[in-house]
């Protein structure tokens, strides 16, 4: 069985315990050959499948190092605290059962860990900073009982901008771009730490959303929107993180796709970790294959939700500028 997020499981586990052995040192010990390191690193991207005993023997040694950091020892018999099914779990629960399996880990461990799945579980664009003519997602705010003037702010000024539910609309567009992308993908990566929680608080679809993708955004004047209108925020605490990329050709469209067909949706846990892992690639392309056929922007904005807004949703609830029924 292939795990596309199982770089997610293992980047949590790593920086939950401060481990000290290397991926390389992993790889040799779990594979006992010489190809173990690239073999690990494959494995953890879903680019192999995972032998049983492979996963046997990872679980072994996660289960050794997390009773070492517990102060116990794995005596024969014991209840383990993973079994090599727990591999196939969503990313955010298994977070989220080491967390519970290591209650004396550090704040700065947790922050760590927290820090280290929200940066791979989305993936940064190019910076602001450079020309103003130079590509950017923008994320504007519309006031719910304005529409013109200045009433639509767009980011880029003192930190994110900030949408009170209830009372703000928002828009997300590209600035920049001379010609239309053959396709965009969205995504929203949610981080709760404002409200005091962390990513392992959340169920996946609750920390990751997406527009139905891929999709031709509608150009309006030099804009490329990536909503068909301004659409209020849902009552949802958090700092919102947004991911866009621009498909310019189509056999980078057929590289990226993670599914069987190329028809809008949403993309699920499997799906998403395996679109950014083809994504970062393209990205980070060396031999410059990809040169030009994808672009990636990013942004992010703040929703905070008053107390007596009707209708608030629980911090429990999946949230994100205007998300539709798929």
């Amino acid at each position: 069985m292939r795990i596309p997020n199982l770089y997610l499981k293992w980047h949590a586990f790593r920086e939950l315990l401060d481990l000290v052995d290397t991926d390389k040192d992993v790889g040799l010990h779990l594979f006992r050959s010489d190809g173990g390191a690239e073999a690990f690193a494959k494995l953890l991207r879903g680019d192999i499948a995972c032998p049983g005993d492979i996963a046997d023997a990872m679980v072994d040694y996660m289960n050794r190092r997390i009773a070492a950091q517990s102060g116990r020892t794995v005596t024969e018999g014991a209840r383990p605290t993973l079994v090599p099914s727990d591999l196939a779990l969503p990313s955010l629960a298994f977070a989220a059962r080491l967390v519970d399996a290591m209650p004396d880990i550090s704040p700065t461990r947790r922050a760590r860990a927290h820090e280290t799945l929200l940066r791979d579980m989305r993936l940064a664009g190019a910076a602001p900073a450079g020309p103003a003519s130079a590509p950017r997602l923008v994320v504007e705010r519309t006031s719910m009982s304005r529409t013109f003037g200045t009433a639509v702010l767009p980011s880029g000024g003192e930190g994110p901008l900030v949408f009170t539910a209830g009372k703000h609309k928002g828009q997300l567009a590209v600035i920049g771009v001379p010609r239309d992308p053959l396709a965009a993908y969205v995504m929203f990566t949610r981080d709760p730490a404002p409200t005091g929680r962390l990513l392992w608080d959340l169920a996946w679809g609750e920390a990751v959303l997406w527009l139905p993708s891929p999709f031709r955004p509608k150009r309006i004047g030099e804009r490329l929107a990536l909503l068909e209108r301004a659409e209020p925020v849902n009552a949802v605490p958090g700092h919102f993180h947004v991911t866009t990329a621009l498909v310019w050709q189509e056999a980078a469209l057929e590289a990226l796709e993670p599914r069987a067909t190329a028809d809008p949706g949403a993309l699920d846990e499997a799906e998403t970790a395996l679109f950014l892992t083809r994504l970062r690639r393209m990205a980070e392309d060396k031999r410059r294959k990809w040169n030009g056929a994808v672009q990636v922007l990013s942004a992010d904005y703040l929703v905070e939700v008053p107390a007596l807004v009707p209708g608030a949703a629980s911090d429990g609830q999946s949230a994100a500028i205007a998300r539709r029924s798929r």
